[in-house]
């Protein structure tokens, strides 16, 4: 097995050995490795979720110490909701929130903190795991 040093310095040579085209080429994937790649970036991130998501808009009132807006979800699981992601709320900040539902009777009210902040969403784990979720 070859050491980590010998292999950065070969995989330097061989970079370092391309003429200016090659360096403006994307290098090279099979497939396979493509798909394996993508496939393990998954399998990590999937890993960290306690509770399966559903894909599904419901239309909720968020409040913070500072704010009250609205807001439709994106995905929804048990455990929490993902909400757009144009919302300016900080990592770990506290909410209050009502989920309002046609498949609900009434309301769902429940607390949450921001667990997630990125170009994808807002992503709020709820203090309780919030039962009725599943049956969206």
């Amino acid at each position: 097995m070859e050491k980590k040093d010998d292999l950065r310095d070969r995989l330097f040579k061989v970079i370092s050995d391309f003429n200016e085209s090659q360096m403006k080429q994307p290098l090279p994937i099979s497939e396979q490795l493509e798909h394996e790649i993508t496939e393990k970036k998954e399998s990590l991130f999937f890993e960290k979720r306690e509770h399966h998501r559903k894909n599904v808009s419901i239309h909720g009132i968020f409040e913070t110490v500072n704010e009250q807006f609205r807001a439709s979800t994106k995905n929804v699981s048990v455990g929490g909701v993902l909400i757009d992601p144009e919302i300016n709320l900080s990592f770990h900040e506290d909410l209050h929130m009502t989920f309002i539902d046609s498949k609900f009777n009434g309301r769902v009210y429940s607390k949450g903190k921001v667990i997630r902040v990125d170009p994808d969403g807002v992503g709020i784990q709820f203090d309780q795991v919030i039962p009725v979720m599943s049956s969206l």
